[in-house]
């Protein structure tokens, strides 16, 4: 600095303040010189840039392309080996872009994209205006193409202690008790009673106890119970009749809850046996269950209680008889769901496994009677060494 100083500074005493301080700026302005500030060289980065962007673009488009392409190749010829029609081709095709899977091969083995997507894809059609013949050819085609797929749903009407993976709402038999709601409404909405009346491969016909008005590809929440649980699906309208209900079939089938039962003190003499899947130390050639005698204190639907001497822990085995009415036996596997010691013996508490929802209405038909006899009248026991000591074994 001093040198400069000394070099320069008569220049520096002889300016005006006005001249210094335009010489300051000029010195730290932008436009000193620099290859910055040169115009070609800008006009140089900018155009290498948007090359650099638009051959990056089209890297990206053809590999897109080739992507879609070699996927296109793979769904053409899975759609040849399965068998599909032009026009089943060109529906699964749309159905594929409603799964919103990402690839379109996905639909031909996850059952899920499938049901997802033609279920979008109804719901799309049926709510353009189609007619009724278009609406059931679509769903037609569908199940044709589920078939040809391989996604085979459960045939068997049993559906009690199943995983919900393996049903479908094809195995709702003609007479089952459901409810429905339109969904949006709220949970606490008061739901609507049906009885299905048909059920077919392609649709499922319920009628409603109260006149219903629905239009085509509105989903409904279908409920109903199996044994010891609800289960519920989601159904399109295909048709809607003040007095029927024609809905698509689902097979994502939902676990909701376990049924509720009414809980009835009873005292019932007994025969239970135990039932192990393996039995060891056995001699007899020709082994039978041996059957002891007990007491059934309480009735709860498929639930009940009784007192044994049998030793059982929670999962064992075991055959119930008992004479729930006058005429009417109760026999069935059941479970081991709560030990309980008493003073002499043994509670179980068991769950009927193996009882069909025939046996299962009549079970809540008597609990239920019976409660609301105890209701009006004075119980019975409730303290298991009380029920004991009133019980007689045999």
């Amino acid at each position: 600095m001093n040198l400069l100083l000394s070099h320069f500074g008569p220049f520096v005493t002889a300016l005006t303040p006005a001249e210094r301080y335009q010489a300051m700026r000029n010195l730290f302005s932008s436009r000193s010189y620099g290859i910055l500030n040169e115009v070609w060289f800008l006009v140089t980065v900018v155009a290498a840039a948007a090359g650099l962007a638009i051959v990056l673009l089209a890297i990206r488009r053809t590999r897109l392309e080739r992507q879609r392409q070699y996927h296109q190749t793979i769904f053409d010829d899975e759609c040849s080996r399965r068998g599909l029609s032009a026009e089943e081709r060109e529906i699964l095709s749309a159905i594929a872009d409603e799964s919103g899977s990402g690839q379109g091969t996905t639909v031909f083995n996850t059952a899920k994209a499938f049901s997802r997507g033609s279920a979008a894809l109804m719901q799309k059609h049926f709510t353009s205006g189609n007619s009724i013949v278009d609406r059931k050819r679509l769903n037609a085609t569908v199940r044709s193409i589920q078939q040809k797929l391989g996604f085979e749903e459960a045939t068997s009407q049993s559906i009690v202690r199943r995983r919900a993976g393996g049903m479908s709402s094809r195995t709702l038999p003609v007479g089952k008790q459901v409810t429905l709601a339109a969904k949006g409404e709220p949970p606490d909405a008061p739901r609507i009673d049906a009885v299905v009346t048909r059920n077919d491969d392609f649709e499922l016909a319920v009628r409603p106890d109260t006149d219903v008005s629905a239009r085509p590809g509105q989903m409904w929440n279908v409920r109903y119970t199996s044994g010891v649980t609800t289960w519920e699906f989601d159904a399109l309208t295909v048709v809607c009749r003040p007095d029927r209900l024609e809905l698509s079939h689902s097979d994502d089938i939902r676990f909701v809850s376990r049924r509720r039962f009414v809980r009835a003190t009873v005292r019932k003499r007994a025969l239970v046996a135990r039932f192990p899947v393996l039995r060891t130390g056995c001699t007899e050639k020709n082994p039978a269950p041996v059957f002891t005698r007990a007491t059934v204190t309480e009735i709860s639907g498929p639930g009940i209680r009784l007192l044994t001497d049998i030793d059982a822990e929670p999962g064992d085995r075991l055959l119930v008889v008992f004479e729930l009415e006058k005429g009417k036996i109760i026999q069935d596997l059941a479970e081991v769901r709560g030990p309980r010691d008493t003073v002499v013996s043994h509670s179980l508490a068991l769950e009927l496994v193996g009882v069909g929802e025939a046996g299962i209405n009549e079970l809540i038909r008597f609990s239920n009677t019976v409660a609301a006899t105890q209701g009006q009248h004075e119980p019975l026991p409730q303290d298991d060494a009380a029920i004991e000591q009133e019980a007689t074994y045999g």
